[in-house]
């Protein structure tokens, strides 16, 4: 099992994944890059979407997707062999935590762009290197690697808000809808009544208290769509 796949079995599925799941609708197709496992895809169709694709880098998590996916692509999706074996078109390309595992994410979600029929929107899940932890890493000096959140340490990439922003348009399409997938707010382990004002405080300061950002996107010529 991979250490996402894992992380869900313990936990159940994060804010950022919830998010991402309720930008498709009933009836969707949908193309899950980075699928692991298929805990996503399984959500989606009980949820009533029509069809989900898989891409995973995982041959074992691609072979356990296959249970809940109509299809897997087992493979690096940064290699163009890879990419032609996907089809499409989709209503919904999602990337949950992926682009900043990638050498060249901008080219990805580019081609992503490539197999949305018209209305289609890709949903990208980025972690916010801005977060008040990494930021209070920094200012003891630290820049720690981890097996996985802010600083997993497969992560080529990192990004804010607004550098998350700047992928989206260097990739050739547009921010049509953000949100923001909350974490703890300083001092919440103390004082549990604190979590009662973390979704006002998160929509007003997601720079510095939103864990990951969440961006709907659309190609150039479907943006006012």
């Amino acid at each position: 099992m991979t250490l996402y796949g894992a992380l869900v079995e313990r936990h159940g599925l994060a804010p950022s994944h919830e998010l991402l799941l309720a930008a498709v609708s009933a009836g969707a197709s949908v193309l899950d890059v980075g699928c692991a496992e298929g805990y996503l895809a399984r959500e989606l169709k009980a949820r009533g979407a029509a069809a989900v694709v898989g891409v995973e880098g995982d041959e074992r998590a691609a072979q356990a997707a296959r249970r809940w996916c109509d299809e897997v692509v087992a493979g690096d999706v940064e290699d163009p062999a890879v990419r032609a074996q996907v089809g499409g078109p989709f209503d919904r390309v999602l990337f949950g935590d992926v682009l900043e595992h990638l050498r060249d994410p901008a080219a990805v979600l580019r081609w992503s762009a490539t197999l949305l029929r018209p209305g289609g929107r890709a949903v990208v899940s980025l972690p916010n290197i801005a977060h008040w932890t990494a930021r209070r890493q920094l200012v003891r000096g630290r820049f720690p690697r981890d097996d996985h959140g802010l600083f997993d340490r497969t992560h080529l990439r990192f990004f804010t808000r607004a550098t998350a922003r700047v992928l989206v348009e260097d990739a050739g399409m547009a921010v049509v809808e953000e949100a923001f997938a909350p974490a703890p707010l300083p001092l919440e382990s103390r004082v549990p009544a604190l979590s009662r004002l973390g979704p006002p405080l998160v929509r007003r300061w997601p720079e510095l208290l939103a864990l990951q950002v969440v961006l709907t996107c659309a190609p150039g010529a479907q943006a006012s769509g």
